[in-house]
């Protein structure tokens, strides 16, 4: 079975349910009612964040996908014999492939085939470098997720004070003051209600996204480390 961008596919697989989910709620007038009846604005703030990252996701997901792609070739090539990675011009050459394109994959094995030469036989402190540098690509989400749900939270807050707030109007038992107060409860209520849905709702597709992002990170770097121990072995 290929595993040409495999991470990337299921991504979007990931994507068109949610899409298809935001279709049905917006056909069935749910999404403008979620924003004509939020005066604090935060549900419409969440549903913008909520894109952007989105495409975030997607981007980076798209990147770590391609790096797989190629861990995964040269993984498989440095099984047969006499292929061997190079440096030319500080490009990395597989040998039965040609070039590889520059990225997290040729970087990490220009520094680590530089670092052998130089009588290093250890890749573990740059192999750690490298996943430093690429924890910030799902970190974001994480903490995109937790933003969701304060965000949530601060509309459940307004939502219960513009409630409240109305009752401080009751002077009289007049049954038209009783409504419009009333009105206003109701109001405050969907804010509440309104933004904490949305802020959930939100934050879970977002984690599920990002976990597929996490997991595909992990995977590289451990088809690197398998790739780096193969290449230390052929050296001897």
């Amino acid at each position: 079975m290929t595993r040409d961008h495999k991470l990337f596919l299921k991504w979007l697989l990931q994507f068109s349910f949610i899409i298809s989910f935001f279709y049905f709620v917006w056909d069935q007038g749910l999404i403008g009612e979620l924003i004509s009846a939020d005066r604090s604005y935060i549900t419409s703030t969440i549903l913008f964040l909520f894109i952007i990252v989105c495409i975030h996701c997607g981007y980076y997901t798209f990147i770590i996908s391609s790096e797989l792609n190629k861990a995964h070739i040269i993984k498989k090539s440095l099984l047969k014999e006499n292929v061997l990675l190079r440096i030319i011009d500080n490009h990395l050459i597989l040998s039965s492939k040609g070039e590889i394109s520059q990225g997290i994959v040729s970087e990490y094995f220009i520094d680590f085939l530089n670092l052998r030469k130089n009588g290093v036989s250890t890749h573990s402190q740059i192999l750690d470098s490298y996943i430093k540098k690429t924890n910030g690509y799902y970190e974001l989400g994480w903490f995109s997720a937790d933003l969701m749900l304060k965000l949530g939270l601060i509309g459940t807050v307004i939502g219960f004070i513009i409630m409240l707030g109305s009752l401080s109007d009751i002077t009289t038992f007049d049954v038209t003051l009783l409504q419009g107060v009333l009105t206003t409860m109701g109001s405050g209520m969907g804010v509440a209600l309104y933004t904490t849905l949305s802020a959930l709702v939100t934050g879970l597709f977002i984690a599920i996204q990002y976990f597929n992002l996490e997991s595909g990170c992990e995977e590289l770097f451990s088809v690197i480390n398998q790739v780096s121990e193969v290449s230390l072995e052929k050296s001897k």
